[in-house]
């Protein structure tokens, strides 16, 4: 019997097919992974319409098989696979790979000095990213993927939880770049504002994040959807600010304590704008959001004269997924996932509910169909 997968594969901008396909042999510290569920973010839709910006890089190009936060089970394991994993176990991934100490059949090479810096995985050039580029992503029943970047889930994870560690990753790494140790001390007994600002998962994530720390700031949520906005208050917001309020009353609310820090959640033009309205003199503005390559206006005279700082913060690093592993084991994240649809034919409605999100939707996961077997003369899956 020969393994088979069902795959869906970009073609095009807004084009999109399901097929069928042999697993290909696993090659060197490889897993065999059956994909239990996916999410669907807003960078999926930015690479279903073509406007995402690897494209205009040149990193990312058609057809690509897409999908970069699942979770699943593994089926069989390839040589130089890591002793503690094992069939069975249920799993999650990290999204991107750099250059490993150990040898690669893919590369033959070892860890360069990009990849040894601070953060340097993101900019290795011999990089891969899941369901962008190097690697197929896991839109598909059964995926292989570097046995070594799996982490093993906590006894008991639901599917719904599991599926969203690559964003929570995300947001545990915008996270620790902030450094708010370094923040100001509370005056009066009073605990200093951190905003964040999208209510979609990524920014209640966020939330979550920066609810379990031990020096817990106040947290107010900026967002548009009255739903998302009285999740953010059950998850342990302060405060829930409707963006269509008055700019000058959020303000306002926030003067006893003016944020330091303002995390970026929402990737639109008119949301960058915002948050760095919202930081304080001498604070930071940590952007997380991609808005599909539009340009927010900003006037960079306020950036200079408040003396404010910007960083980008791309994806995780292999020590985020340390910290998503302990929130998960500690029973200390909520899932914020509101709508599954069963089986990969319905990608692109999924698309769609992302795109133009229904009442009361946050997060959107698909639940691929078992895997297939087919007769075959040879027993072993086909080699590419």
């Amino acid at each position: 019997m020969v393994l088979e997968t069902d795959v869906v594969t970009t073609t095009g901008p807004k084009l999109v097919e399901l097929r069928r396909q042999p697993v290909k042999t696993l090659g060197f510290g490889e897993a065999l992974v059956a994909v239990k569920a996916v999410g669907v973010c807003a960078t999926d839709v930015e690479l279903f319409d073509g406007t995402m910006g690897y494209y205009h890089s040149g990193l990312s190009t058609v057809p690509l098989v897409p999908g970069h936060e699942w979770a699943g089970e593994i089926l069989k394991l390839g040589p130089a696979a890591p002793s503690h994993l094992h069939v069975g176990q249920r799993v999650i991934g990290e999204h991107c790979t750099g250059c490993y100490p150990q040898t690669s059949a893919e590369t033959q090479t070892t860890r360069c000095k990009i990849c040894c810096q601070p953060g340097g995985l993101l900019r290795c050039p011999q990089r891969k990213e899941t369901g962008f580029f190097g690697r197929e992503g896991a839109f598909q029943t059964v995926m292989r993927f570097p046995a070594w970047q799996l982490h093993v889930l906590p006894p008991g994870t639901p599917w719904e939880l599991a599926v969203l560690a690559e964003p929570l990753a995300t947001a545990c790494k915008a996270v620790r770049l902030a450094n708010l140790n370094k923040n100001p001390e509370p005056k009066n007994g009073i605990q200093p504002w951190v905003v964040v600002v999208g209510d979609g998962a990524v920014g209640l994530l966020l939330l979550q994040v920066l609810r379990v720390r031990e020096r817990v700031p106040r947290v107010c949520l900026v967002g548009a959807q009255p739903t998302r906005l009285k999740q953010a208050e059950a998850l342990g917001a302060e405060l829930a600010w409707n963006v269509r309020e008055s700019p000058s009353d959020l303000h306002a609310a926030l003067a006893d304590a003016p944020p330091s820090l303002v995390l970026e959640a929402a990737g639109t033009p008119e949301a960058v704008k915002l948050a760095v309205s919202l930081v304080a003199p001498g604070g930071t503005v940590i952007l997380l959001g991609l808005s599909g390559n539009k340009l927010a206006e900003l006037c960079t005279d306020d950036v200079v004269l408040r003396q404010l700082t910007l960083r980008g913060s791309l994806s995780s690093e292999p020590e985020d997924w340390q910290a998503v592993q302990e929130i998960l084991a500690a029973g200390k994240l909520s899932s914020v996932v509101t709508h599954a649809f069963e089986g990969l034919e319905k990608y692109q409605e999924a698309i769609e509910n992302v795109r133009q999100p229904p009442d009361g939707m946050i997060k959107v996961i698909v639940t691929p169909k078992e895997i297939r077997h087919r007769k075959r003369q040879r027993e072993e899956p086909t080699k590419k």
